[in-house]
């Protein structure tokens, strides 16, 4: 289950009082209701609402959507929480024994705080709530884009190059953090795609287009960044789609920048002339070359990359 629910039903079970007092909703209550509805949506006003002189509908219903896209969330948060507190309540009600009940709740607050701090969730967990692609912040407190919709959408981007925008021939600590537009060209960071796939079985997409505007694609069932220790060493596997096995000369390489050589190549650094990579000697890829020259993908005169990850 989602963490933000866990994390609910903890402090829910942390403000329980052990006399189990109901709260009685009387008519002043529902004036209050009532009131804060009214801010509540005043604020959402404001906020989608900014100048409808220099904002789009477009970009108004966008905007709108996105809000209407997270209560979903939030009203399952809500639902959880009150079974949460009746089923506490039946607990002590029904307990008896205040010793019994010392140690039940005790263990319900164990759990729930245990699930809250080991369980690390992404794009894959959000997909549950049916979002729409966009920028979302996951664990842990990092943003990146979702997409909601290629193959069944739960995917975190990694990497995405569409335009040349963003200079992608950049040294170690660069690629360590991450850099970039997460509503247009990045790269994610190997730390956090350690990070992500370090916490579960997680598959790789890689989704190409020619100058012809042909799409291809490559799926690995297999995908795992190692630590900075490891120099970022990459594990990938279990290859399917019509874009070509491109990434298995790859396997078990470490990664490279303009200012770190890990590569296997006794003539010089791979990173000149195919970009930071996992290289071996020298490429079979390499979709972080100089937009230029165009990314490397052999067989494919790629125009623009895609890389994405998501928790199986």
């Amino acid at each position: 289950m989602h963490w933000i629910l866990f994390c609910a039903l903890f402090v829910a079970v942390n403000s329980f009082s052990v006399k189990g007092n109901i709260v009685v909703r009387n008519q002043q209550n529902s004036s209050i209701e009532e009131s804060m509805l009214d801010d509540v949506l005043s604020e959402f006003q404001g906020i989608c609402l900014p100048d409808t002189s220099t904002t789009t509908a477009t970009t108004i219903k966008k905007d709108t959507q996105k809000i209407v896209n997270n209560v979903v969330m939030y009203k399952d948060i809500v639902k959880l929480n009150k079974q949460l507190k009746d089923d506490v309540q039946w607990i002590i009600k029904e307990s008896g024994d205040e010793q019994l009940l010392f140690r039940l709740l005790k263990l319900i607050k164990r759990d729930a705080k245990d699930t809250c701090e080991e369980d690390k969730f992404d794009c894959t967990e959000l997909r549950k709530y049916k979002l729409v692609s966009g920028v979302y912040k996951i664990y842990p407190d990092l943003n990146v884009y979702c997409d909601m919709t290629t193959d069944g959408g739960g995917w975190t981007i990694i990497q995405r190059r569409i335009d040349g925008s963003v200079n992608f021939q950049r040294n170690w600590t660069d690629y360590e953090n991450g850099f970039g537009n997460l509503n247009g060209e990045y790269w994610l960071g190997n730390e956090h795609i350690h990070s992500l796939t370090s916490s579960g079985k997680y598959e790789l997409r890689i989704d190409l287009t020619d100058k012809s505007n042909t799409e291809k694609y490559a799926v690995y069932k297999t995908f795992a960044v190692g630590n900075a220790a490891s120099k970022y060493q990459l594990t990938v596997g279990d290859y399917s789609g019509n874009a070509g096995d491109k990434m298995a000369y790859h396997n078990g390489m470490k990664f490279s920048t303009t200012d770190q050589d890990n590569d296997q190549n006794g003539g010089g650094n791979c990173v000149d002339s195919y970009g930071p990579w996992w290289h071996k000697s020298c490429s079979h890829s390499g979709l972080n070359r100089e937009f230029k020259s165009k990314m490397y993908w052999a067989g494919i005169n790629t125009k623009t990359t895609v890389m994405m990850i998501r928790k199986q």
